[in-house]
């Protein structure tokens, strides 16, 4: 019987906090003990996170884990589906008994997929000079993982919907079929209705993956989560490197504010890349500032940095650009490059504009009035309501 087949529960990190039952919600540590267990302290599952959000997911997998119907587990890229997967194995009665994971997208060509799940036998095809277990048999008496189920080709699908109902598959080119006891748990990064996965899936087999269904919630919905996951991935560098670092005020003001739209795996790339590029002992933004990827928080230029003191920090207008261009130390070009962001995000409303840099509705005439006075509307961007007044009230420009 083959061993039980995990990947590294975190990329990326191969250190452990010595304090790292301040990171886990309960059941988290009952899964990181399990799987110690099973697969030693290298590569134990660790669910960085005390949100309600992350303590619901995984009560409800607790509950789920004992029985041997299929689990559909789904959620964004990065949230973390094969850690998922791994808890429930751990959790269930199958523990012990092989883990095989599958990556579906890997092999597009339909033999070379039906040949990685099921086997085939010798001659079957082109370059089937021996005959080959698949998955399905690697993983007898234990759990099976179909990971970015979504994109499994059409020619598994029926082979997949017959194993699932039957226990029976039949390699590729042979003509008997076999049985295995295996526990199929699938996931997908593809939002799903109530119908399906798509034009290009069979809903038969949607239902019969979806017996229970598992929702990964993203970062963002996991409150705080964030901030133990990077003191997590942070405390994990030091204990690998020798080199203690923080993220500065400034960096976990910006952090906090950020949408993740990669998850977790976006949250270990940023502080392990903050982490190797600052110079002390404390990372600021500009060290993890290229790998986000939310305009918003980009910084890079002139322009940019005044953008993030406004919208980000709640610094006034007034001061970070009107004083500025009238010093002379911001340019036209460049206000119009701020002014022109700022139209993209308020949809060309003037009005939306000032809401986003934090200037109340009394300031609306005096902010066009600086605009007109000194060219720096945007060409063809843009509209707003009243005409200008030619008090000057902006200050001409010295």
């Amino acid at each position: 019987m083959s061993s039980p087949i995990v990947t590294s529960p975190s990329p990326g990190i191969h250190c452990l906090p010595e304090d790292l039952e301040r990171y886990l919600c309960p059941a988290a540590r009952r899964i990181a003990d399990l799987s110690c267990s099973i697969w030693g302290p290298r590569r134990r599952v660790l669910l960085v996170g005390r949100s309600r959000a992350l303590e619901e997911t995984l009560e409800k997998a607790m509950r789920i884990a004992p029985f041997d119907e299929p689990v559909l587990l789904t959620g964004e890229s990065g949230v973390g589906k094969e850690l998922l997967a791994s808890a429930l194995y751990v959790l269930g009665p199958r523990s012990g008994k092989p883990f095989v994971p599958v990556n579906c997208p890997q092999f597009q060509e339909g033999n070379l997929t039906v040949s990685e799940l099921f086997g085939h036998v010798k001659g079957s095809f082109t370059g089937a000079v021996a005959d080959r277990k698949g998955c399905f048999e690697l993983a007898d008496g234990g759990v099976i993982f179909l990971d970015e189920i979504g994109d499994l080709h059409m020619s598994a699908q029926l082979m997949l919907l017959r194993a699932l109902s039957t226990g029976e598959f039949t390699p590729l080119g042979a003509t008997r079929s076999r049985t295995v006891n295996v526990r199929v748990i699938a996931a997908t990064n593809r939002p799903i209705s109530q119908t399906g996965l798509g034009d290009h899936f069979r809903d038969d087999l949607f239902f019969r993956l979806r017996y229970f269904h598992l929702r990964i919630p993203p970062l963002r919905e996991r409150e705080d989560d964030w901030l133990l996951l990077a003191e997590f991935a942070l405390e994990s560098l030091k204990d690998q490197h020798g080199v203690a670092k923080r993220l500065s005020p400034r960096a976990l003001q910006i952090l906090g504010q950020y949408s993740w739209p990669g998850n977790v795996r976006e949250l270990c790339a940023v502080v392990t890349t903050g982490y190797a590029l600052s110079s002390g002992a404390v990372i600021e933004p500009e060290d993890f500032e290229e790998l986000l990827q939310d305009e918003t928080f980009r910084f890079r230029r002139v322009e940019d940095s005044a953008i993030r003191r406004i919208v980000v920090e709640g610094e006034s207008f007034w001061s970070v650009v009107h004083r500025k261009f009238m010093d002379r130390e911001l340019s036209r070009a460049q206000v119009r490059t701020i002014i022109a962001w700022g139209l993209r995000k308020s949809e060309g409303s003037y009005r939306k504009l000032l809401e986003l840099f934090g200037l109340p509705p009394e300031d609306y005439q005096r902010f066009m009035d600086f605009l007109r006075h000194h060219r720096l509307k945007p060409r063809g961007q843009g509209t707003e309501a009243p005409e200008p007044r030619s008090d000057g009230a902006a200050g001409q420009r010295p």
